[in-house]
């Protein structure tokens, strides 16, 4: 069955791959015509969007698979995988334009004045991935989704090598002796692209080594076991990441007299309300145990529940 996530996440990435086709036709066709090496770039990045937004396709559907024999714990590391995949195609572009770039700068080969049009193009794709990364961006936060984040952070890096394109092909044309500035519009894309490409491969990779989460989200996930009638405490509170959701374990303990029935009860209603109140999370693991002095950790915290 699909997935909010699922859902609405495929529809945000189909309107995000619609609007970059779009985008990469205009601007490699007008970049050429009017021989603009920034607009030009800023179209092959374009296409590296669209191969983003396939990815990012692939990512959502493959990871809300159901569980298998052989992906026992379900396939949503796929979406960590497609994440990758995204931030990797962004640091090859951001190599390449960076080398064509500084070896047009070094050859000194002159540069053709770009014309006015490559600047109406970079304009317009500014106003329209501007808008579309302020909507993506919403809609992967509201979802949870880092997948649909590094899609989002592709639309903001697309506005801003259109702005650039757009700045190089302004002054290029009221002052001539600038034209280079298409040159060294090509480096400044590429460092800027490549430190957002960096962080988004650094965050896949801590997902895949099972980084713990940052504090303010265990703290999150947490709160919600003392407040439980007949909890008294726990400890070894634990998260992972699988892909865009979570999964938790950790200790609990119940009063030393308790039945088995009752500490399954107790630990019942904490999993039932993590799972309501986070829907981020999809799996919640919780050992049971008698609040007696052994069972008590250094890393634990109890409460004062009957």
């Amino acid at each position: 069955m699909s997935t909010t996530l699922q859902r609405e996440g495929g529809l945000t990435v189909a309107l995000s791959l619609t609007v970059n086709v779009i985008m990469a036709g205009a601007k490699l066709s007008v970049g050429t015509i009017a021989s603009s090496q920034a607009l030009v770039a800023d179209g092959i990045h374009s296409l590296v969007d669209i191969a983003g937004d396939i990815a990012a396709i692939i990512g959502l559907k493959f990871a809300h698979l159901p569980k298998d024999d052989d992906h026992p714990y379900g396939h949503h590391r796929f979406s960590t995988l497609a994440t990758m995949l995204i931030s990797s195609l962004v640091l090859l572009f951001c190599l390449g334009l960076a080398w064509q770039s500084l070896s047009a700068l070094v050859s000194g080969a002159d540069v053709a004045q770009p014309g006015l049009a490559a600047a109406w193009v970079a304009g317009t794709a500014l106003l329209i991935k501007e808008g579309f990364y302020q909507y993506a961006r919403r809609q992967a936060e509201r979802l949870g989704s880092r997948l649909l984040m590094a899609n989002a952070t592709d639309h903001r890096a697309d506005a801003i090598a259109s702005l650039l394109a757009l700045v190089a092909v302004v002054i290029a044309n009221v002052h001539p002796e600038w034209k280079a500035l298409d040159k060294v519009v090509g480096l400044v894309l590429a460092g800027w692209l490549g430190s957002e490409g960096i962080k988004l491969f650094k965050g896949a990779c801590e997902d895949l080594l099972d980084t713990a989460p940052a504090a303010h989200v265990l703290h999150d996930l947490s709160e919600h076991i003392l407040a439980a009638p007949g909890a008294k405490g726990f400890h070894a509170f634990r998260a992972r990441r699988l892909g865009d959701r979570f999964e938790v374990d950790f200790h609990l303990q119940v009063a030393e007299g308790a039945t088995v029935a009752e500490g399954h009860a107790i630990a019942g209603r904490i999993k039932s309300d993590i799972l309501r109140s986070h829907p981020e999370v999809i799996s919640v693991l919780v050992h049971v145990e008698p609040d007696a002095p052994e069972h008590r950790k250094q890393d634990g915290h109890h409460g004062f529940n009957a």
